[in-house]
This record gives structure tokens, sequence and C-alpha cells, in this order.
């Protein structure tokens, strides 16, 4: 018995996190597919990882509301960027989001060249640590995944280039949070 408590306090919380993730990617990706944007995900993720390295060079903590602001706000940067690129330039978008996110790595590396934990702290940005999600984090995760599914299913037809960029953003700073880049 015991050992199926132990399974199930590690397994659980992981699945919460991979349907969370699902609830809201499934949707987003099949809107990233019909826009041909394809590497969007990967850019604005980079660039929310950004947001979360800073918060930690600035000292906010490795997690928690500040961090996730900052990776919101990092995020809602990049896409309003991108949503700016694709009206002027669609058809460099895919090159100009492939330039994001070589310039968010970059950026991620150099903040934490200096730092003894920065290699640590990047792999476990990029590699994530899903097993061991926390229950403030799936309660965070899980608040802002509801919005966004009720926004979604309600207003999806009217949300335009700008609104998609913005929700895609969002999740993919939950995503960050929950299962890395």
């Amino acid at each position: 018995m015991s050992l199926l408590h132990d399974q199930l306090g590690i397994l659980a919380p992981a699945m919460i996190a991979g349907l969370l993730v699902v609830l809201s990617h499934v949707p987003l990706g099949m809107q990233v597919l019909s826009r041909g944007i394809v590497f969007i995900d990967l850019a604005v993720a980079q660039v929310a990882g950004l947001g979360v390295i800073a918060a930690r060079t600035l000292g906010l903590g490795g997690e928690g509301w500040g961090t996730q602001v900052a990776a919101v706000v990092a995020a809602l940067l990049g896409a309003l960027l991108l949503t700016w690129t694709e009206r002027k330039r669609p058809e460099a978008q895919e090159a100009l989001i492939g330039v994001l996110f070589v310039l968010a790595s970059t950026a991620q590396i150099i903040l934490l060249a200096n730092d003894p934990h920065g290699g640590e702290d990047l792999k476990d940005l990029l590699a994530g640590q899903i097993l061991w999600v926390s229950a403030p984090q799936l309660l965070r995760a899980g608040a802002l995944t509801g919005i966004f599914v009720l926004l979604w299913w309600q207003w999806r037809e009217r949300l335009g280039r700008i609104g998609f960029y913005v929700m895609f953003a969002m999740m993919v700073t939950v995503s960050v949070e929950l299962v890395a880049v």
C-alpha cells in the first residue's frame, strides 16, 4: 500500500500537469498549424524562459507569482513583437520566429554565464521536472488553464491576431513552468 501511495504521490501531479498542458496546447496547436507559424511555440517558450531567468537574476526567486508574471510579460512582449512582424513582413515570419528563438536562447546563456548554478538552472528550464511539480504550481496552472478554456471556447472566433498571440503567450508560459521549454 505504501509503494502504491508513493507512486501515486509522484505520478498524479505529473499527470494533472500533462492534462493541463494538453487542454490548452491542442486547440492552440491547431491554430498554429492553420496559420503556418510552426515554430512559434518554441520561440515564445524561449522568451518566457528568458523571463524566468531574468526574474531569478533580479532576485524574484525561482517560482511563484513574481516569476510567473516575469515570464508572462516576457512572453507577451515576444508575442506582440511577432504580431507586429507578421503584419509588416508576413513572408519572413518563420525566419523571424527562428531569430527570436536564437536571440532568447543567447540572452539566457549570457544572463546565466556568471551564475555558479546557471548550468543547472538552464537544464531545469529546458528539460523540466514534471515529476516534481508542486501543488501551488498546479493551482496556478489550473486557474489560468480554466480561464483559457472558457475564453477560447466562447470567443476564439473573435480573438483576432493579437488575441491569439496573447492567449498563446499566456498558455506557453504556463506550460514552461510545468513541463519546461
